[in-house]
């Protein structure tokens, strides 16, 4: 009887310890980590980068929606429970915003827009019901995604991305490179 106790114990946190590795902010911080970091001033246009730096901001400042931070972009994460057993959620919701930001190396400085970015930092707020995972201005933080390059002679004294400051960058995401990012701090 003990031994059969046993075996379901290992059984029960076996198959605890696997979910929890193979959870989806664990397996974007994984691909992040392995992703060569690219300097700013060295991306090319439609390539998949990795670059690390600060965030400044570039417009209004968004609200994340439990902790309520002043933010760049948030991911929340609610777990629905069906109200009889609170064993696993019936429904699981989430919900990214963001607004467009800069990030800043010591090479020069890259435009990130997308419609949402998914997040794998530590969370700021988390109970069994949700998680939530912000970026804030002055944050350490290492993006991959889809880079355009956009070349333009007149705003060549604003941005300063390459020595000649002749090209703007963007990183971006799409259907076949999402755009995922995580603290470095």
């Amino acid at each position: 009887m003990e031994i059969l106790l046993a075996l379901i114990a290992t059984g029960v946190f076996g198959t605890g310890g696997v979910m929890w590795w193979r959870s989806a902010p664990r397996r974007t911080r994984r691909v992040l980590k392995k992703t060569r970091v690219t300097p700013i001033a060295q991306l090319v246009d439609g390539q998949l980068a990795c670059i690390v730096g600060r965030v400044e901001t570039d417009a209004e400042s968004i609200e994340s929606l439990i902790a309520r931070k002043k933010c760049v972009a948030f991911d929340t994460t609610t777990n629905v429970f069906d109200g009889v057993l609170f064993t696993s959620p019936v429904r699981i919701e989430t919900t990214r915003r963001m607004v467009p930001f800069y990030v800043v190396d010591e090479t020069g400085r890259v435009r990130v827009d997308a419609a949402q970015v998914a997040l794998s930092n530590r969370p700021v707020a988390r109970t069994d019901r949700y998680v939530e995972r912000v970026l804030t201005e002055g944050m350490r933080v290492r993006i991959v995604g889809s880079v355009v390059l956009d070349p333009t002679a007149a705003n060549h004294a604003d941005h300063h991305f390459r020595e000649t400051g002749a090209v703007n960058a963007t990183i971006t995401g799409t259907a076949k490179f999402p755009l995922l990012a995580d603290s470095e701090e």
